[in-house]
């Protein structure tokens, strides 16, 4: 493989697949009806189907010809038809994908029991593994791993390790066993011996999507039970900006990992924080090193600076950040890498362009290379020399 990528090679880190009808046929049949299914709506939004019975998902509100190409509402397969996925790609002059689940980001966090998790985790890598095994020099699935039983975690790891995938995906945050956690130490090691990524994929797990960042651990039982029950009673409002507190849980996983020590005892172990653009990064780095500075009495010593282990092990996708962008000479771009989101409202496809351009601007070229190619490729095993001799040019459409 090549680290010169020819500058115009595009990777993006970010980009999804729908979760479909030939997936949860491959399910054991007594779980085939916890899997939830999105299904086309009256107007061309989506409802979802779970257990048998349609839950009004959609907004009802008139879709734009833009909002009908997004969130797989035109396309059947849900993202499985290759074909339809390269000329998507080609639009924008993409010529490679990291691949995250849909709806099931958030499989392991839900109300579906553990052993539900761990079977739709096995099936869904199995099943990514086939669809998108053709075309493997442009796609590379992210394995899904079941987190309620680190024993059926590190089976399910190290399986995927021995296929191939290039990284592992976790959710940001586990609330009822977080990564600071010594039980989370063999996957730490086992991923670090196997020298691939993880990735924190936003929006996964049993992440509060409400603004109240509320520490559920300490609130007694009838108030826990008021949380839940004012929870459940949230799904039926409209977005209060979730989309925004997602993005920002992708603080967790870089708090989590460094300030417990994890990145000090596995120094080669490397990941990502997906989907959860930047601009609050530099303010985290300083914020980090601002407190392991003055709380000094209470924190675990560190031997490096907070901020430091980020910058030698930590990596962030950013999509269309101005502020990440202004804060790069703080943060640096070498831990940058770039992402669209595909086919995802809250993303850019097919309209990245003049986000690309303005990373372009805002970068030296050989920053610029990395962060639009060079960093997910070496990262995520792609061959820059197969995608520079095989471009998909922009405005290439295959029919």
């Amino acid at each position: 493989m090549t680290s010169t990528p020819e500058p115009s090679v595009l990777i993006t880190a970010d980009a999804h697949v729908g979760e479909n009808t030939d997936l949860r046929d491959r399910l054991p049949e007594q779980f085939r009806g916890q899997m939830p299914l999105l299904v086309d709506a009256p107007g061309g939004d989506h409802d979802l189907e779970l257990g048998g019975k349609r839950i009004e998902r959609s907004s009802r509100k008139r879709l734009s010809s833009r909002d009908r190409e997004l969130e797989f509402r035109s396309d059947p397969s849900r993202g499985t038809d290759l074909d339809v996925r390269i000329r998507d790609m080609a639009r924008e002059g993409v010529d490679a994908q990291v691949v995250f689940p849909n709806i099931a980001l958030n499989g392991g966090g839900g109300e579906a029991s553990a052993e539900y998790s761990k079977v739709f985790a096995r099936t869904y890598n199995a099943y990514v593994s086939e669809v998108f095994d053709p075309q493997s020099e442009r796609f590379k699935p992210a394995a899904m791993m079941p987190t309620d039983d680190i024993e059926d975690t590190l089976v399910e790891a190290g399986r995927c390790i021995d296929e191939g995938f290039a990284t592992l995906f976790l959710p940001c945050v586990i609330p009822w066993q977080p990564y600071r956690l010594k039980v989370w130490e063999p996957l730490w090691s086992m991923v670090e011996e196997a020298r691939i990524p993880l990735t924190f994929h936003v929006f996964s797990g049993n992440l509060a999507f409400g603004g109240e960042f509320g520490d559920v651990a300490n609130m007694s039982d009838e108030r826990r039970g008021r949380a839940v029950e004012h929870g459940r009673e949230n799904r039926k409002h409209a977005e209060q900006f979730e989309t925004v507190v997602g993005m920002a849980a992708g603080m967790a996983p870089i708090l989590e990992l460094t300030a417990s020590g994890v990145l000090e005892r596995h120094p080669q172990l490397e990941f990502v924080v997906t989907e959860s653009e930047c601009g609050w990064l530099a303010w985290t780095l300083q914020a980090m090193d601002q407190m392991q500075r003055r709380r000094h009495l209470y924190r675990k010593d560190l031997p490096l600076k907070a901020s430091d282990y980020f910058r030698r092990q930590g990596f962030v996708t950013i999509t269309d950040d101005p502020v990440a962008l202004n804060n790069v000479g703080f943060t640096g771009a070498d831990r940058f890498l770039w992402g669209n989101d595909y086919p995802h409202d809250e993303g850019t496809w097919p309209e990245s362009r003049p986000m690309i351009d303005a990373i372009t601007d805002a970068l030296s070229p050989e920053d610029a290379r990395k962060v639009l190619a060079g960093n997910a490729a070496r990262l995520f095993g792609f061959d820059l020399d197969y995608l520079a001799g095989n471009r998909l040019q922009q405005g290439e459409f295959r029919e």
